[in-house]
């Protein structure tokens, strides 16, 4: 029986047709069938990446980091009528990225940035899966389908951690490039210098500066330094969001936010999460420096990225994609442990439940399964020479 099989194909079929209706609900609701006056745009965080690209192409890109200012646009342009708004904290390279966006309305925007990221990051799992496995999982990952429903870019970053896994052995360089055009998220690109030096991934580590000093330099150029301007003085507003703003921390799913949403101060809380993310970083210094293997060492360097941000929502789960689907591929060649299976199982379905228990009991369920997720990882790295 093939592995997809034997690792719950009965479940996985029930997670296809749950998401086939919640496809259902977001198509009708783009198509406007139930529309009303003063409805929310359909993918709600996609707003701010259509407004700033709007802004920015009519010549007013540093408005897009001025909180007010787009506030005030995105009330003119789309549905946002309730209170509040959606500030555009990412910086310029990503705004950069969203220019094209502006040509197009709103939801068929939305549409080809879903589709784009479905394009590069289904194909790239299909690959580390590896034979054995259909399409199935891939398809019904709840992590990528809360990245759609949210209006998220983490389909994207995804894909650099997806690619640099599948190019590292041969194409060095381009894996570097992958993991270089994190610049456009560069919370999720922490540990990357870690992993690099510690495998003396040399030809990578030229491949992330170049990618990254190209996408630095081609936004200096457009959107131009308005952006960076905006963007470095709307920088301590981003960081009060994430220090003073409780409505959002039973949201996130890092440990520094469940230390903050039980009562802990700012010094507790980022104080726990420094705990963590060096345990994490030493974890996968380890694996890198043993060279067991493009997969590994990748697949680390996903899960640690996802440990070291104190900065992490449950749609940003989906960069789990490149090593659940390597320990599972794992898996079907050499087998896996009880513990193991049921901890894949658990990862698969968490993006689906993980803000629920956060808003309902305080407590973020991703840092102690991500970090268990990384002992895996470095267990199979202990054994002679992982395949890639």
């Amino acid at each position: 029986m093939p592995p997809s099989n034997r690792l719950g194909r009965a479940g996985l079929l029930a997670l296809v047709l749950l998401a086939a209706a919640a496809l259902g609900l977001f198509a009708l609701h783009m198509s406007g069938l139930y529309a009303k006056p003063g409805a929310l745009p359909p993918a709600l965080d996609f707003d701010p990446y259509w407004s700033a690209a709007r802004m920015a192409t009519a010549g007013h890109a540093g408005d897009a980091y001025n909180n007010a200012a787009i506030e005030a646009f995105e009330r003119a342009h789309t549905d946002l009528g309730a209170p509040g708004y959606l500030a555009f904290y990412y910086p310029p390279p990503f705004l950069l990225l969203c220019l094209p966006l502006a040509l197009l309305p709103y939801t068929l925007a939305l549409l080809i940035f879903e589709l784009a990221q479905a394009a590069l990051l289904w194909p790239l799992a299909k690959r580390i899966l590896g034979r054995g496995w259909d399409w199935l999982p891939v398809l019904a990952w709840p992590g990528f389908l809360m990245n759609v429903f949210s209006g998220q870019n983490g389909g994207f970053s995804a894909s650099c951690f997806a690619g640099a896994l599948l190019l590292l052995e041969t194409k060095p360089f381009s894996a570097g490039l992958c993991l270089g055009a994190l610049v456009c998220k560069p919370q999720l690109a922490l540990a990357v210098p870690v992993a690099l030096l510690a495998a003396r991934r040399w030809r990578a580590i030229c491949g992330a500066a170049s990618s990254a000093a190209a996408l630095i330099s081609a936004s200096l150029i457009v959107p131009g330094w308005p952006a960076w301007h905006g963007f470095l003085a709307n920088s301590g507003a981003a960081r009060a969001d994430l220090e003073y703003l409780p409505i959002k921390w039973p949201m996130m799913q890092s440990l520094y936010a469940g230390i903050r949403d039980a009562g802990g101060g700012l010094a507790a809380g980022y104080a726990g999460q420094a705990v963590l993310a060096c345990l994490a970083l030493a974890i996968l210094a380890w694996i890198c420096a043993r060279r067991r293997g493009a997969g590994a060492e990748m697949a680390a360097l996903s899960a640690t990225a996802l440990l070291v941000t104190p900065f992490l929502y449950d749609y940003d789960l989906v960069l789990l994609t490149a090593p659940l689907a390597w320990l599972a591929g794992q898996g079907s060649r050499a087998g896996l442990a009880r513990w193991e299976k049921a901890l894949l199982v658990t990862l698969y379905i968490l993006p689906v439940f993980a803000r629920a228990v956060g808003l309902w009991a305080g407590v973020p369920l991703a840092p102690p399964l991500i970090l268990l997720l990384l002992l895996a990882i470095a267990r199979r790295a202990a054994t002679p020479r992982a395949p890639a």
